[in-house]
């Protein structure tokens, strides 16, 4: 298990106990069936924003999302359904995919709960309400594509952005701010280049080791869950990226001074203690939107960069060559960012 699934069956865990107690036997039954904690941690967060959302509305009389028994969810009729997808929509702003992802969760929940506890032989649940709820049909690979077309970083910007972060920081009155960017800065325009270099997603970065990397033949081995099976992948990447990694390795121990023995490649050493350790995804996300802001594009995110590369990548390889590189499942995965490339031109 990689060092983010084992945070994340940490705060699945913490999760599981403000949410209905029968969603601890789902999530249990599920990390039996090798589901990652890293997904089913998403779809207790999903469950949680329901719960919350729809506890004071029916419910108002029980004290907690902890303390709603099963029989309580017979209460929940279609109209809540679409009065939950308008907040998602409305009041948290949410994309398409995000609130398609939601109801996906829900739907997998409620099914779980309809077929597995029975009453004298009668279902408890007695009904899955989110079975037949369906939203708008999905986005095709042109609307994402058109999507992303004022997100992703050009060619020219993207040089422009790496040697931003490289050279092109001053933090004005802000001695401290100052001095965690010159320490960081290695290793921030190592991370970032790599994002825009070789296809990987954040995840990968925060799990990287020192032994999955290969300077010698230009590689990174990433481990995924892809439909309930681990799958190893070598990503390439290239001269520029290889630099930048060599150029913060020679400054990780003595910028970091991580314990010994300490595997993770990317650290972080927040203010005030000895030793550095592996860099979280949040603080990856973080750091890429704090230099996307100041280099003027605010849209930008990991996500982007790693769009970014898909939009490069494509234009001299082959569909099924991008989708080897970037470690996707479908053709369907990798297929916008050519519809990408002949929009922008």
């Amino acid at each position: 298990m990689k060092v983010q699934e084992n945070r994340d069956l940490k705060k699945l865990s913490d999760m599981s106990k403000v949410l209905p107690q029968v969603i601890a036997i789902f999530i249990e039954k599920k990390l039996s069936e090798n589901v990652s904690p890293s997904t089913l941690l998403e779809y207790s967060r999903d469950f949680r924003i329901f719960f919350s959302w729809v506890r004071p509305k029916l419910w108002p009389y029980v004290a907690s999302e902890s303390e709603l028994e099963l029989e309580l969810f017979n209460d929940i009729k279609r109209e809540h359904v679409n009065q939950f997808v308008e907040y998602l929509y409305v009041s948290r702003k949410l994309q398409y995919s995000s609130m398609v992802r939601k109801i996906h969760s829900l739907r997998s929940l409620f099914n779980f709960l309809h077929l597995e506890f029975e009453s004298n032989g009668v279902p408890v649940l007695h009904r899955n309400i989110f079975a037949t709820f369906t939203l708008e049909r999905p986005k095709g690979p042109l609307e994402v594509a058109r999507q992303l077309q004022t997100k992703v970083l050009r060619s020219d910007e993207i040089d422009q952005f790496v040697q931003f972060v490289r050279n092109g920081i001053t933090e004005q009155n802000n001695a401290q701010a100052q001095w965690f960017y010159n320490q960081n800065r290695d290793r921030d325009v190592s991370i970032i280049t790599l994002l825009l270099d070789s296809g990987l997603i954040v995840s990968d970065l925060e799990n990287m080791d020192l032994n999955d990397i290969n300077l010698t033949n230009d590689y990174i081995l990433i481990t995924r869950q892809q439909a309930k099976v681990r799958k190893s992948h070598k990503v390439k990447f290239g001269e520029k990226s290889k630099q930048y990694l060599i150029d913060y390795m020679s400054v990780r121990i003595i910028s970091y001074n991580p314990h010994k023995g300490e595997e993770a490649f990317f650290l972080a050493r927040p203010n005030g203690e000895a030793h550095g350790k592996r860099i979280s995804k949040r603080a990856i996300q973080v750091m890429v939107k704090k230099y996307a802001l100041k280099f003027g594009a605010s849209e930008v995110t990991t996500r982007q960069l790693t769009h970014s590369f898909g939009l490069q990548y494509v234009e001299s390889n082959t569909v099924s060559t991008t989708k080897q590189q970037m470690a996707q499942r479908n053709i369907e995965s990798v297929e916008k960012y050519l519809i990408l490339s002949s929009i922008i031109k």
